[in-house]
């Protein structure tokens, strides 16, 4: 299967402790995503994230081989993950097979990276998530990339990953 983008209907949240929204709501918006990025990292709901705000790119990229994706990023000038079409009305689930030299919807630099350095096969299984302000405004995104041997989320963390963008979202204003 060709690099697909398929919107994805988050499940029901998972209930965020009432101590970590409260320390979350205590810092600004960018220092709040960092944490909940942090959070979601502890749960291995990815091997690596991305926090871009719309109109400013990349904010800030965690985990495994983030400096790398974050200079890629930085260099590409072609659309990132928060770009893709469709991202806003819902979640987005990037999959699919990929050489390094083809194209795809997803800049070249980002196919290299997500596929490791292989010259082909499985892209994994990376989750934009929209963050919306409350004037239904996208503000931003989380792309959570996950490697083809972390597979997709399991049955908890799609509830937990969709506490933590409700929670966020409600930071925006």
């Amino acid at each position: 299967m060709p690099v697909s983008i398929i919107p994805f209907n988050m499940p029901e949240p998972a209930a965020i402790p009432p101590h970590i929204v409260a320390a979350l709501e205590a810092m600004s918006p960018d220092e709040a995503v960092v944490q909940g990025m942090d959070l979601l990292l502890g749960i291995e709901a990815a091997d690596t994230i991305v926090y871009e705000r719309v109109g400013q790119g990349v904010v800030h990229t965690a985990g495994a081989g983030a400096e790398v994706l974050q200079r890629v990023l930085e260099q590409d000038d072609a659309r990132a993950f928060a770009d893709q079409d469709g991202v806003g009305n819902s979640a987005l689930l990037l999959v699919g097979q990929a050489s390094a030299d083809e194209k795809t919807p997803l800049p070249a630099g980002v196919v290299r990276f997500l596929l490791e350095g292989a010259e082909g096969g499985s892209i994994g299984f990376s989750y934009v998530l929209p963050l919306k302000a409350s004037d239904g405004q996208l503000w931003g995104a989380l792309t959570l990339i996950r490697r083809a041997a972390s597979g997709p989320l399991n049955h908890e963390q799609p509830n937990l990953c969709e506490g933590m963008r409700r929670v966020l979202s409600r930071m925006l204003g």
